[in-house]
């Protein structure tokens, strides 16, 4: 039986046909209707076509590849998204993507969602998408139950169904409402971290982070090239070496403020007073400079270790779930 029962679909223009060889495929209801995918006027519902477009639009292989790793930077939790009315209150707009990769991925002031295809909320693309491709069929559950949590009010819905994010596709024929969306999305709130790919058991994700987990895990500058221009990339890059740099720089001024003080002929009095300040002024800015820098260095070691601590709770919570989960399950209570 496929995740989403007939009963509750919001798209009732696939169909799923089995030949007399046993090979399932889809089909479009009404006679008059293109033989294309619902949504994607140019993809055909040949088997070859159909599966090779799903695989590219649904699956998110470099984020698979590094997720065991992604617990050092990111909550390890599927729920932690913010709904799309909370978007706004975090000071972030909502950038519309077709490309899953970027699913999620925010970045300062903004934040990339993939809209809703029309061909995930029909019962046979579920029931199809089972037999044929199972891992297609993992990374479309994580998909959608990602939208479990960015729609959990009206106003999210009517915020998604708004002319100017689109992230619901609309039926003439009958309208999809909140009610409907509320009882079709339901089943995927469900399901479970192991049954979806491992990009869905983590939740929003910060692209500075992605570009980092690349460098190291993907053999790449960046996960997503996001600014036009050299020089935008490059000033944020540079931006902690040029800190450094005049930490350093300061300090060895200083430096040479005093080793010039120690070699200075003595002179009148005014030159000795001017002497002993200059080398003091010289000691406060090396302690400066070295109180600042420790400071700093607290600083990212406390985050680290914060978001560590924190990763690992969830982890060990995540983990007592499963094994209630499965120890519920031997002894026969639901």
């Amino acid at each position: 039986m496929p995740i989403v029962d007939t009963k509750i679909e919001l798209n009732k223009d696939l169909s799923l046909i089995t030949s007399a060889n046993s090979e399932n495929s889809l089909s479009r209801t009404g006679q008059d209707d293109p033989h294309s995918l619902p949504g994607q006027a140019r993809t055909s519902l040949d088997n070859a076509a159909l599966k090779e477009y799903l695989r590219k639009a649904l699956l998110a292989p470099n984020l698979d590849k590094i997720a065991p790793y992604l617990w050092l930077a990111f909550t390890p939790d599927h729920a932690h998204i913010s709904p799309l009315h909370f978007q706004a209150a975090r000071g972030r707009s909502i950038i519309v993507t077709e490309e899953v990769y970027l699913h999620l991925v925010w970045y300062y002031d903004r934040i990339f969602i993939k809209p809703l295809p029309a061909y995930l909320l029909s019962s046979a693309f579920w029931e199809y998408i089972e037999k044929t491709d199972i891992e297609v069929w993992q990374a479309a559950a994580g998909f959608m139950r990602t939208y479990a949590y960015l729609i959990k009010f009206e106003i999210d819905f009517r915020k998604a169904q708004s002319t100017e994010l689109g992230l619901i596709p609309t039926d003439d024929k009958v309208p999809i409402t909140y009610e409907r969306f509320a009882a079709f999305i339901a089943p995927f709130a469900e399901l479970d971290d192991d049954r979806v790919k491992p990009r869905y058991h983590y939740g929003e994700m910060r692209l500075t982070r992605l570009n980092w987990f690349a460098r190291f895990l993907l053999g790449r500058l960046t996960y997503h090239h996001i600014h036009a221009q050299w020089n935008e990339f490059l000033g944020r890059f540079l931006a902690p070496f040029l800190t450094v740099f005049i930490l350093l720089s300061t300090a060895l001024s200083a430096m040479q403020v005093e080793l010039a003080v120690q070699s200075a002929p003595q002179g009148s009095r005014n030159w000795d007073a001017f002497s002993h300040m200059c080398r003091w002024v010289s000691i406060v800015i090396l302690v400066l400079v070295l109180v600042v820098s420790t400071l700093l260095i607290f600083l990212v070691l406390f985050m680290f270790i914060h978001g560590q601590i924190f990763a690992q709770k969830v982890l060990r919570q995540k983990r007592s779930k499963v094994k209630k989960s499965k120890a519920g399950s031997k002894s026969g209570v639901v």
